[in-house]
Parts: structure tokens; C-alpha cells; sequence
């Protein structure tokens, strides 16, 4: 990967970063009280969504802050498994990836045959 791919890709991932920080920032987990238990109990459903993507959104925002700080070392782009090139396709559709389609394919096998 060359110093122009690894600029474009820290760009677009400081881009979603700052994307997602002000919407996670927006999102409000807090439930007020009201006086119809439907209401109330609509608001508790919405709450428990909103927290499950508050979660989501905040483990990716750490895998996001986790990549930037990899783009510029010597090992971004290499698969932590086999150590090969990840495809740049690959990189571009999922910049936080840190394995190559092999072997991200091989361990999501191996977990579905652990777990099924």
C-alpha cells in the first residue's frame, strides 16, 4: 500500500469517525416517565434500542480510533493471521479489518463450528 492510499483511507476513516462521535453524542439513552404504562412502556423498548446501538457505535468508534492509530505504521494492511496483504477493496469496504478474506473466512467457519 502506498503513502497516497494510506492518506485517502485515514481521511475517510477520521470522516466516520467524527460522523459517528456526534451521532452517538446525539443520541439520547435516557428515558423520561409518563403517566400511560403503553407510553412508558414504548419508551423502555426505544431506550433498550438506542442503548444496543449506543454499544455498537461505541466498540466501532474504538476500532475506528484503534485503525488511525495503525495506518502509519509498516504492518497496516497486513492480515494479523497470515501475514499477507489485505486487498485494498477489502481495506476500502471495511477499514478496521485486520484480516484477509482467507482467513476472517476460516475463523468465521471455525466459530460457527464451535458454537452450532
Amino acid at each position: 500500500m502506498n503513502s497516497s492510499q494510506r492518506i485517502s483511507i485515514r481521511q475517510h476513516l477520521e470522516l466516520k469517525l467524527a460522523e459517528l462521535i456526534e451521532r452517538t453524542t446525539a443520541r439520547d439513552t435516557a428515558v423520561e416517565s409518563c403517566a400511560d404504562d403503553n407510553e412508558y412502556a414504548s419508551r423502555i423498548s426505544e431506550q433498550k434500542i438506542n442503548l444496543a446501538l449506543h454499544v455498537r457505535e461505541t466498540k466501532l468508534i474504538i476500532d475506528m480510533e484503534e485503525t488511525l492509530s495503525r495506518v502509519d505504521n509498516w504492518d497496516f494492511g497486513i492480515c494479523e493471521d497470515c501475514g499477507e496483504e489485505i486487498a485494498l477493496a477489502r481495506i476500502k469496504a471495511n477499514p478496521t479489518t485486520r484480516f484477509c478474506v482467507s482467513c476472517q473466512s476460516r475463523m468465521e467457519e471455525d466459530h460457527l463450528g464451535r458454537v452450532g
